[in-house]
């Protein structure tokens, strides 16, 4: 690509061929959009426009002073230097960047790059005058760009931060965009697409203020509102700035410098000239007139602010098309910008709570975006360079639209990403400073002086707060008033406060000496140990008169070994409240709690002390520990004297002081209380302390237990034989009757069970349980005698504990196995059913009896495990073979358990099997223990389908009355009824009369235990349904299950079928009973 601007004879200076790049800039509207003249025109009509040029560039540099007071104005006097400073530096640093790469990147030959890439332009190497007459009013627009941003970051942005922010803003953000729209200034470029498409711009709404507004959005999105700026609710707080005077004349300045802003963007001194400046003084004036019209109507007052944001607001949007607008259409333009800019900084401030302490974005984003849109509404036609209203707002959107996201994206971005690495905002205790003293060392103002007088007024000062003072300062005069202000008023707080405290003494002085005369307790006050006062109380208690104890020292009232703990209360640094030791006038030791402090009284500070007689209290304590640790019927300590007394002489026990624990239990003591009364029972116990204490020597100790149950601790014991010899002494001593109140006399011996510490034991609780071990094997050895422990005695609990441990592992070996016994029916001696047993296999013991390890899974608590087990496993017998029905017994624990039902039930319907063929065996402690769940429970099984037994039947308290409540469908009498058969005659009229009750109830009988040919013929014609029992077949494994009953019972059971039920008595026959 060739460019227009480098086109030169050799050996000569720059020809600019203008008549191409007026031609050029026409089609784009720029500021480029020079009205060429011809190569041939007098060389003065090229220097008056270089002449306009470089004017038009000094009215724009007279817009930085005008942003300066226009911002300083409007922020608080502590930020103003700070915000000054910025506006400085922005431009200065702006204008280096745009001279080393900006101005390439903006209007360099792009060829096939986004941006212009020309090395005659970097560093501005090889300008002609024109082009740098071109390059000062180029750097005025981006040093505008750049002082937008100041504004709306104001207060609370690091200096430093917003410089890097200016320099990327002029070498990266603005010169690539301006590259876009206006990159065919200086020449024909195919980068300039927008500029190209016809996008129009005339002086910078977009290219110019749009970029800056909207970097000023993203800078205050990642930085955050002022502190203060949003109270609790999230209302928005005005925060008024120092100076509307400065504020006001940098806004003037602006209008002023705006004509040379739209003038110059001619580019050369004509005729077009005047209409621009008539249109942007049209605009501006709108502008302000909406701005002040619709402040009052917001606010009721006329705040500077708004009439500064309409006038700006008009002026930005009239930028775009002031050079083709009409004077009606760029008042228009300026009323809808100046509305616009007000508006859009409401909304930001209240709905989206963006704080722009200036106005910034709304100003010149917003506004900016709305002239560039507005002037294909209203500017001629014939003017537009793409030919329509719609087509050029087509390509105004586009070129908007663009603008926003290439420069509040890259914005955002680069803001976000510095904050990350050096935190753009001053912290919190800088910004309540103030940016001036921070970051420029200096004052501005009196604000220092009006906020310590606010803290002050508004009683949050600190008296003892002092302002600094400067010399040269012009707050020094002021600050120094305020200084002695201070030193005034901190005296004067002085001299009350002390005068408040005198007051205070005297009347504490006077209300301890009231309150001293009317309290129980004995008030002495002393100073440094010397008593000087009391009260009544005092005198009383030591039993001296106070005219004795005023002038001694508290020392002489103690004993040594009290004195180094009553150094304490003389001690006036620290509060006292320690029991001592108090010795009277007549030597009695008298225990009191002592509670010091100090006071000033009679104007000097001393140390009060209140003492509290705690003799009753003392003796009260006494009783009330006695009670707690003894039996109120026999006076013996208790289980926790006990506890505590063993405890002690166990400890002792290794160091040669052995001791023995015998555990003594009452023989048929509840005959005592059944036959004679629990009076005469109370007496049998007292009878029993007193012979305990009678036998026992004076270091032994005797307890009661809880009811029947004595313990006695025998101290200094070494060997068995003084144990043994303790026991059968107290064995003998208990043979005797006892008396009781009405002349009735009973005998009561007693069982002992003996542990030796640490022959037996090293633990209080282990020694214990082995002398209750002992008493076990004593009452099994028929009672009134003693067992002393020995080895192997705890074999059975050890046995247990074993059983326990190889449990756990049982069920996840697969040790368990069900083992089946036939039910046969009585008529026909056919095995319709089978009850599973559960056995244990283990592979050490073998075959475990389900009698050794059900009892302890009932009480560990693994019978539920167990329990489930046995239910899986009978659905999946019942599930792969013919049995018709299979009952199983359900532990009562199992029973109770919560998920019992819901477990039941879902590892039955996992298994497929008909709940009809499963029958659950329950005991009468099932019922006895819930009567109303159990009915409920069972109510809901028997709805479900399953078959419910009552086993055991006859054993239990109450089971006729089960039969009538319950929904049974059958009973299992009892093995110990079948085997008594043949020996008691009441055992077969029982058993008749179970059968003939349950036939009536609609109950299948069935019998268990069932052992002899006789015990079957009699239960088969006495009309039971079922027999069960080692005769008709044993417990065997599934594989060697009866199929069939032996044919010689079959015989014998067809047989007695024939006679019927009928025909049997209730007595048993001969051929049974021999």
């Amino acid at each position: 690509m060739i460019c227009f601007s480098r086109l030169r004879p050799v050996g000569s200076g720059c020809l600019r061929p203008l008549t191409a790049l007026a031609a050029a800039a026409a089609t784009l509207g720029f500021p480029g959009r020079v009205w060429a003249q011809d190569a041939e025109a007098p060389a003065t009509f090229a220097s008056a426009d270089l002449a306009w040029l470089m004017t038009a560039a000094a009215l724009v540099l007279m817009m930085q002073a005008g942003f300066l007071l226009l911002e300083a104005g409007m922020v608080r006097s502590k930020n103003s230097i700070n915000v000054a400073q910025k506006n400085l530096l922005d431009f200065v640093f702006g204008v280096i960047a745009f001279a080393a790469v900006g101005f390439m990147i903006a209007f360099g030959a792009s060829s096939w790059l986004p941006f212009g890439f020309d090395g005659e332009y970097f560093l501005l190497r090889d300008l002609t005058p024109w082009e740098a007459g071109f390059f000062v009013f180029q750097v005025m627009f981006c040093g505008t760009a750049a002082t937008i941003v100041s504004g709306a970051v104001a207060e609370r942005m690091k200096l430093v931060a917003y410089i890097i922010g200016s320099l990327v803003l002029s070498t990266l953000i603005y010169p690539i965009f301006v590259h876009w729209a206006w990159g065919a200034a200086l020449g024909p470029n195919s980068g300039a697409f927008l500029g190209n498409l016809g996008f129009v711009d005339f002086a910078g709404s977009t290219v110019v203020h749009a970029t800056g507004g909207w970097i000023s959005l993203a800078a205050c999105m990642v930085i955050g509102p002022r502190l203060g700026r949003y109270d609790a609710m999230g209302r928005p707080v005005r925060i008024a700035g120092h100076s509307p005077v400065l504020s006001t004349t940098g806004a003037l300045l602006l209008f002023f410098g705006w004509i040379g802003f739209n003038g110059g963007s001619t580019l050369h001194a004509s005729a077009d000239v005047a209409p621009i400046i008539l249109n942007t003084v049209l605009a501006g004036g709108i502008g302000t007139c909406v701005g002040y019209v619709l402040g009052h109507i917001q606010d009721g007052v006329v705040l500077p602010e708004k009439s500064l944001s309409g006038m700006l607001g008009g002026l930005v949007a009239v930028t775009a098309g002031c050079h083709i607008l009409e004077p009606g259409g760029a008042m228009l333009v300026g009323a809808i910008g100046g509305l616009v800019a007000i508006a859009a900084n409401d909304i930001l401030e209240r709905r989206l709570k963006i704080d722009d302490a200036v106005g910034a974005i709304g100003v010149h984003a917003f506004a900016g975006v709305a002239g560039t849109l507005l002037l294909a509404l209203l500017a001629p036609v014939d003017r537009l360079p793409a030919g329509s209203r719609f087509d050029q707002l087509y390509i105004q959107v586009f070129g908007a639209a663009l603008n926003f996201y290439w420069s509040f994206g890259l914005g955002y971005l680069f803001f976000a990403a510095l904050d990350r690495v050096m935190h753009i905002r001053v912290t919190a205790d800088v910004e309540e400073i103030g940016l001036n003293v921070s970051e420029h060392g200096s004052r501005l103002g009196v604000g220092h002086v009006e906020q310590a007088l606010t803290d002050l007024v508004g009683g949050t000062a600190d008296l003892r707060h002092r302002l600094p003072v400067h010399a040269g300062d012009e707050a020094e005069k002021l600050t120094a008033l305020f200084n002695r202000l201070m030193d005034n008023i901190e005296a004067e707080e002085r001299a009350r406060e002390e005068l408040r405290a005198l007051k205070r003494d005297h009347e504490e002085a006077e209300r301890v000496t009231a309150l001293a005369n009317a309290t129980f307790e004995a008030i002495v006050i002393h100073d440094s140990g010397t008593i000087v006062d009391g009260n009544k109380q005092l005198a009383e208690l030591l039993g001296l008169p106070m005219e004795e104890v005023i002038g001694r020292s508290i020392f002489d009232f103690v004993t040594e070994e009290e004195i180094g703990r009553v150094d304490e209360l003389a001690d006036g640094a620290a509060e006292f409240n320690r029991e001592i030791t108090l010795t009277r006038g007549d030597g009695e030791r008298i225990p009191i709690e002592a509670r010091g402090r100090s006071i000033v009284y009679r104007g000097k500070t001393m140390r009060i002390g209140c003492l509290v007689d705690l003799r009753e209290r003392k003796l009260a304590e006494s009783h009330i520990r006695y009670l707690a640790l003894h039996d109120p019927l026999t006076g013996l300590p208790n289980r926790a004297l006990f506890n505590e007394k063993l405890a002690e002489s166990v400890l002792a026990a290794p160091m040669g002081n052995g001791c023995a624990v015998i555990m003594v239990d009452l023989d048929h003591f509840k005959d005592v209380n059944d036959v004679h009364g629990h009076p005469a029972g109370d007496a049998v116990i007292r009878e029993t302390a007193h012979r305990l204490q009678a036998i026992l020597g004076r270091h032994d100790v005797a307890a009661r237990l809880g009811g029947d149950e004595f313990a006695v601790i025998l101290m200094n014991i070494n060997f068995r034989a003084q144990v043994e010899d303790a026991c059968r002494r107290l064995v003998q001593a208990f043979r005797s009757p006892f008396e009781l109140p009405g002349g009735d006399r009973v005998k009561c011996g007693v069982s002992i069970g003996a542990a030796l510490c640490p022959e037996h034991a090293e633990s209080a609780e282990e020694l214990i349980g082995r002398a209750d071990i002992a008493l076990y094997h004593a009452k099994n050895s028929g009672r009134n005698t003693f067992k002393l422990f020995k080895a192997g005695m705890n074999e059975l609990i050890e046995k247990r504990r074993a059983l326990e441990i190889d449990m756990d592992a049982a069920l996840s070996r697969n040790e368990y196995e069900l083992f089946l016994q036939p039910r046969v029916t009585a008529q026909t001696a056919r095995i319709d059913s089978y009850e599973a047993l559960i056995r244990w296999r283990h592979p050490e013991r073998g075959l475990v009896p389900p009698g050794d390890f059900v009892p302890v899974a009932e009480v560990s608590g693994r019978i539920i495990a167990l329990g489930e087990w046995v239910i899986t496993e009978a659905c999946r017998i019942l599930a792969e073979t013919r049995i018709e029905r299979l009952s199983i017994n359900v532990s009562p624990l199992q029973f109770r358990h919560g998920e019992f039902q819901r477990r039941l039930g879902d590892i039955v319907r996992a298994s497929g099997v008909d709940p009809a063929r499963l029958e659950l065996e329950i005991t009468e402690n099932v019922l006895i223990d819930d009567d109303r769940r159990a009915l409920q429970i069972l109510t809901e099984l028997k709805a479900e389908g399953f078959s419910i037994a009552l086993d055991d039947f006859g054993t239990g308290y109450s089971s006729l009355s089960y039969l009538s409540r319950y929904p049974f469908d059958a009973i299992k009498i009892d093995r110990s009824f079948v085997s008594n058969l043949a020996e008691d005659e009441s055992a077969a009229a029982i058993v008749h009369s179970i059968i003939d009750l349950g036939t009536r109830l609609g109950m299948r009988i069935v019998a268990e235990g069932v052992e002899t040919i006789e015990q079957a013929v009699f239960l088969a014609r006495s009309g039971c349904d079922e027999l069960q029992g080692y005769l008709l077949g044993k417990p065997m494994p599934l594989s060697e299950v009866a199929q069939e009953v032996t044919a010689s019972v079959a015989v014998v059971l067809n047989g007695s079928a024939e006679l019927g039920p009928r025909k049997v008595q209730a007595r048993v026959p001969e051929s049974l009973a021999g």
